[in-house]
C-alpha cells in the first residue's frame, strides 16, 4: 500500500505511478508519533504502521490512491501511548496533500498543496471517440446505401432491357450459418467476452475495471456469471432443438459430457502455459467451472425438458402465466437442494482454527489477524483440502497482504456457479414458453428486481454488510443473485432493442458473440504479445487504457473477419 523505497514527493527527478500521490506530515508534538494507514474496507479496529516522526519533525510519503484509506496516529507519551484522529479520506491521484497534526489540534484537517486531476478524463476521451468511429460508421452505411440506389435508379431501364433478353430465373436466397441465430444472444455473450477481454488486460488499470479485493461488486466481477448466465439461456435454446430431433436423451447427454470433458482439457492446457510442471499444475480455473456447470445444467434439461409446449398452454390452466415455473419444478427443486447444501457448508462446516461461518480474506489485516490462516472459510478449506498445491498460486491480496491458497474457481465456487447457468437456463425458458415480447421483457424484469431484492437483502445493500456480503471471491449466495439480477437486465435491454423493436442489430458485439471461446483462448494464448501489447516505459492509466482498448478492438475485429467468412469455431 505504500512505497518508501522511491520518494518522487521529495525527488523532482522521480515521478509518481499510476494511482500515487504525495501525503507530507508535519509533527508538531514533543513527543515521537507513529502514524497508521490502511484501506478503508480492510480496517476492523487497527491499521498498519507506516512511518514513526520524530518531535517536531515532518515527513513526505507515497500512498496508494486505490482505495479511501482509513488513518490516524498514535502519541508515544511518557508511560502511555494515546490514538488520535481516526478518520477516512480519499487521496486522489498524482495530489499532492499536507497534515499537521499538533496537540493543540488533534484532528486538523488535511488540505490540499497541488491539486490533483481528473484520472478518469481519459475514459471520456476514448468514449467520445468511439462514439465518433461509431457515427462515421453508420454515416458512411449510409451514404453508401443513397449512392447505391442512386445508381440502381438510373440504370433501371438498361436492366429492364437485359432482362428481357436473358431466361428468367429464380430467385437465390442466401443463407449462412448465422441465419437462425438470436441476435440480442450473440450481443450480450460478445458483451461478455469483450468485457473480458477488457479486464483481462487491465483494464486501464483503473480500480473499479478490475476486480474487487474481496467484498463488493466491480465491473471485473460481473464477467464471469454473465458469461455463464448467457450460456444457461442457450442451453435452453439448443436441447430444444436437440430434443426435437432425436428421442435419445441418452445421446444428447453424452454430447453434454463429451464438450465438457473438451473444455476442462482445454483450460488444463491453458493452466500450464504458467506452469508444465504435473506438481503443481492449477486444476480448477474459468473454462473447468464453466464446463461443470454446463453439463449439469444441460443434463437436468436433458432429462425433463419436454420438446414441444403446445401443450403446456392447456396443461396449467389458470396457472399458464408462470408456465415457464411450474414447467421446470423438478430443476427448481433441485437447484433449491444445491443452494442449501451450499449454504450450509458455507456456514456450518468446521474449519480447523477457524470461527464457523467465516469467509473473509483472512491474512494479517483482517480483524487484527484473528482469522489469519482462515482465507475463504470452507471454500478455501476444501480447495485446499482436495486440490492440494493445484490451486490458484497468487497469494497478495492488494488490500489484505499475504493470504492463504485458495481458487476463485474452486469447488464451491463451481456449486455456486452452477445455479448462476440455471438462471440463465430459466431466462431461455422465458424465451420459449412466452410468444408475446411484452410477455418475455416483463418476467425479465420481474426476475431482475426479484434477485436484486434479495441480494440486496442478504446484504444488507452494503458493499461488506447483512448475513450474506457480496463477494466473487467465494461466489456468494448475494453476489449470484446480484450479477443474475443485472444479467437479467442487460439482457431484457438488448431484447428490446435488437430483437423486439430492431432499433440496433447488435454491433460489433455479435461478431465476438459468435465465437466467445475462440476469443477467450486466443486472448490468454497472445497476452503480452506483440500487437495486441507492448511495453509502456511511462505507464499511466491513459497509455495503459488506450493499450487495453487496442487488444480488446483487435479482437473484435478478429471476430468480425471470422463472421465475414462464416466461420464459427465451436468446442
Amino acid at each position: 500500500m505504500i512505497d518508501a523505497t522511491l520518494n518522487p514527493c521529495i525527488n523532482s527527478n522521480a515521478s509518481l505511478g499510476i494511482d500515487q500521490a504525495c501525503l507530507s506530515i508535519l509533527n508538531l508534538y514533543l513527543n515521537p508519533v507513529i502514524f497508521y494507514a490502511i484501506a478503508w474496507e480492510a480496517y476492523t479496529g487497527t491499521g498498519f504502521p507506516i512511518t514513526t516522526l520524530n518531535p517536531e519533525s515532518n515527513t513526505s510519503l507515497v500512498i496508494d490512491t486505490k482505495y479511501p484509506l482509513h488513518i490516524y496516529y498514535k502519541s508515544i507519551e511518557p508511560n502511555r501511548t494515546y490514538e488520535y484522529c481516526h478518520s477516512t479520506y480519499t487521496f486522489k491521484e498524482h495530489g499532492s496533500y499536507e497534515w499537521n497534526i499538533s496537540a493543540a489540534h488533534l484532528c486538523s484537517d488535511i488540505y490540499v498543496i497541488h491539486e490533483p486531476g481528473n484520472p478518469y478524463f481519459p475514459i471520456l476521451i476514448a468514449f467520445v471517440i468511439y462514439m465518433l468511429l461509431a457515427i462515421v460508421w453508420i454515416t458512411s452505411k449510409i451514404v453508401i446505401q443513397i449512392i447505391r440506389r442512386k445508381l440502381s435508379s438510373n440504370n433501371v431501364y438498361d436492366d429492364l432491357d437485359r432482362l428481357q433478353e436473358e431466361n428468367p430465373t429464380h430467385p437465390v436466397i442466401r443463407t449462412t450459418k448465422f441465419s437462425s441465430r438470436v441476435q440480442s444472444v450473440d450481443a450480450f455473450r460478445g458483451i461478455a467476452i469483450l468485457l473480458m477481454i477488457f479486464v483481462n488486460n487491465g483494464g486501464g488499470k483503473y480500480v473499479f475495471f478490475n476486480h474487487s479485493a474481496w467484498f463488493g461488486l466491480f465491473v471485473a466481477d460481473l464477467v464471469l456469471p454473465w458469461f455463464a448466465w448467457i450460456m444457461g439461456l442457450t442451453i435452453t435454446i439448443s436441447k430444444r432443438a436437440e430434443l426435437r430431433l432425436t428421442t435419445s436423451r441418452v445421446k444428447i447427454a453424452l454430447c453434454c459430457l463429451r464438450r465438457s470433458a473438451k473444455l476442462i482439457l482445454l483450460g488444463l492446457m491453458l493452466n500450464s502455459i504458467h506452469s508444465t510442471s504435473l506438481n503443481d499444475l492449477r486444476f480448477p480455473g474459468i473454462l473447468q467451472l464453466l464446463a461443470v456447470s454446463y453439463f449439469v445444467c444441460a443434463v437436468l434439461e436433458t432429462i425433463f425438458m419436454k420438446p414441444h409446449s403446445l401443450d403446456i398452454l392447456l396443461q396449467f390452466g389458470r396457472f399458464v402465466v408462470i408456465r415457464d415455473i411450474l414447467d421446470s419444478w423438478p430443476q427448481w427443486l433441485i437447484m433449491a437442494g444445491i443452494v442449501t447444501t451450499h449454504t450450509l457448508i458455507t456456514f456450518l462446516l468446521p474449519v480447523p482454527n477457524c470461527s464457523t461461518g467465516y469467509f473473509g480474506p483472512g491474512g494479517k489485516y483482517h480483524y487484527r489477524e484473528h482469522y489469519m490462516n482462515c482465507t475463504a472459510g470452507a471454500a478455501g478449506y476444501i480447495d485446499r483440502l482436495i486440490f492440494g498445491n493445484h490451486l490458484y498460486n497468487k497469494t497478495n491480496n492488494s488490500i489484505y497482504g499475504t493470504i492463504l491458497p485458495y481458487d476463485p474457481e474452486g469447488l464451491m465456487n463451481t456449486i455456486s456457479a452452477i445455479f448462476i447457468v440455471y438462471l440463465g437456463v430459466h431466462a431461455g425458458k422465458i424465451l420459449l414458453l412466452y410468444y408475446q415480447p411484452n410477455a418475455r421483457v416483463i418476467r425479465w424484469f420481474v426476475w431482475a428486481v426479484f434477485t436484486g431484492i434479495i441480494a440486496g437483502i442478504l446484504c444488507n445493500f452494503e458493499a461488506q454488510g447483512g448475513v450474506i456480503p457480496v463477494s466473487k471471491r467465494v461466489m456468494t449466495l448475494s453476489y449470484v443473485l446480484a450479477s443474475s439480477s443485472l444479467a437479467f437486465l442487460l439482457y431484457a435491454l438488448l431484447y428490446v432493442l435488437i430483437d423486439y423493436k430492431q432499433l440496433w442489430n447488435g454491433t460489433p458485439f455479435i461478431y465476438a458473440g459468435i465465437n466467445p471461446i475462440f476469443l477467450y483462448v486466443g486472448h490468454i494464448l497472445t497476452k503480452d504479445l506483440f500487437p495486441w501489447a507492448w511495453n509502456i516505459a511511462h505507464p499511466s492509466h491513459a497509455s495503459v487504457l488506450a493499450m487495453n482498448l487496442w487488444t480488446t478492438t483487435l479482437w473484435a475485429i478478429i471476430a468480425y473477419l471470422l463472421y465475414r467468412n462464416d466461420i464459427i469455431i465451436t468446442v
